[in-house]
């Protein structure tokens, strides 16, 4: 329920924020508007305000600004009269909002003091392609392909930019400057889906690590009580696996519902094995085990691997701008790269992610929602601008062919095209849901 409610709040919001760069522009301009939707089907509450009607309606999965027709009323500023001009402001003014909506929480986000994660690594899974190349414990990364990384997220963005070619690192190790290369074969941060690409390749970053996970609560009654486990015990491996992050642990204890497994702890700097039987989790209709403690990352060492940077006024806008810019690039490199295949199509998400994702970083507190709020925005004003007829860039590109022939296009014509849309853009919804159902399921 929780995350039914935070995806219809957070929906509704980009929605609205959409629509109503469309409306006020059109307000601007003069124009007639006949309705503002938000959602498509059934109104659920509707309410009239002057000449136009707003409303609330069943499927929240978009919305709508509808202008008066020529079959309405008389004496109204219609849409079709005014110029191609004012048209095309009228319709890039949704995404153009969305944008501006992501920079003023950019603009938040960015006071005060910030900090920024070192690509410095944690931990090397055992076997893994990193550990094959020759990755090491507190290797800096210093490049990607002759790119400067200077921080974690800057690394992350480099995986999508560079997607389906080698990876040339260039890495600082006792002051002394080595080079590493993941070639593209081998490489899995792009071809399965995981919230976190770097583990696929077997790398961890802070607050990943060894005996990184510290037990922050024990459920009383629990599997975790019975066995003994107690308040700040350290876990250091699941059947003998060792343990660096959060996701590592979860998927060890989700795998063995009612199945033995050995959890071992560090506690007053011993290590201790601890037998616990992981109960099926009565809240999943997926089988999966859980044995009823919270965690929390150790940040005893963050000061080896965070940076401290405090931006002021001037630096602040500059800041954001560049941010929201490198997020437009990093959500147009991604599409590029699903397109020509090189990112796996099973990467694509769809309502039941953004719902997840909704409900969880709203859990973690403001910041983390507003971060994953501006990542929203940006996708909707990107994906808004594509040319595909419905959308917002495939009107665009019906006005730029109107401005070139100076005559308006054949309705019957536009009318085939927009349909046409609709099933590209039904087809692309399919596959997203398809693959929240998929990896809900399987993973």
């Amino acid at each position: 329920m929780h995350s039914i409610l935070s995806f219809l709040f957070t929906i509704s919001l980009v929605v609205i924020v959409h629509e109503f760069g469309h409306f006020a522009m059109a307000k601007f301009f003069k124009v007639s508007v006949e309705k503002f939707s938000v959602g498509f089907g059934r109104a659920l509450y509707k309410k009239q305000f002057g000449l136009t009607e707003f409303s609330l309606r069943l499927i929240p999965l978009g919305g709508y600004v509808k202008f008066y027709e020529k079959s309405k009323f008389d004496g109204l500023n219609l849409f079709e009269n005014i110029s191609v001009l004012k048209r095309s402001i009228i319709v890039l003014a949704g995404p153009l909002i969305n944008f501006f909506f992501a920079f003023i929480l950019l603009l938040f986000l960015n006071q005060g003091d910030q900090f920024k994660i070192l690509p410095k690594i944690t931990a090397v899974k055992a076997e893994s392609i990193a550990s094959q190349v020759g990755f090491e414990e507190n290797d800096l990364i210093i490049s990607i392909n002759k790119k400067e990384i200077d921080s974690l997220s800057n690394h992350n963005k480099a995986l999508i930019e560079f997607a389906n070619e080698d990876l040339n690192y260039l890495v600082l190790r006792n002051n002394k400057e080595i080079s590493i290369t993941i070639y593209s074969e081998n490489r899995l941060d792009l071809k399965k889906k995981k919230t976190n690409k770097n583990n696929l390749n077997g790398l961890y970053f802070f607050p990943s690590g060894k005996n990184s996970l510290v037990i922050d609560k024990v459920v009383k009654d629990s599997p975790a009580f019975m066995a003994g486990v107690k308040k700040n015990d350290q876990i250091v491996s699941v059947d003998n696996n060792v343990i660096f992050n959060s996701s590592d642990f979860v998927d060890a204890v989700n795998s063995k519902p009612n199945e033995e497994i050995i959890v071992s702890i560090l506690r007053n700097k011993e290590v201790i094995p601890i037998k616990i039987t992981p109960m099926l989790n009565p809240e999943s209709i997926k089988s999966i085990g859980i044995i009823g403690v919270m965690i929390k990352p150790k940040l005893s060492n963050k000061i080896n691997f965070i940076k401290s940077i405090k931006f002021n006024g001037l630096d602040i806008i500059i800041k954001s701008f560049y941010d929201l810019l490198s997020g437009i690039k990093m959500v147009f490199n991604s599409f590029i790269h699903i397109i020509t295949g090189n990112i796996d199509w099973r990467l694509l998400s769809g309502p039941i992610s953004i719902a997840e994702l909704s409900s969880d970083t709203l859990s973690m507190g403001l910041i983390t929602y507003f971060s994953f709020l501006v990542f929203l925005n940006i996708n909707i004003g990107f994906l808004n601008l594509l040319p595909i007829p419905t959308l917002d860039g495939g009107q665009l590109i019906f006005y730029a062919i109107e401005a070139i022939l100076k005559r308006p296009l054949n309705r019957q014509k536009m009318i085939i095209s927009q349909r046409l849309g609709v099933i590209i853009l039904f087809l692309v919804f399919t596959l997203a849901v398809y693959n929240d159902v998929f990896n809900f399921l399987f993973y």
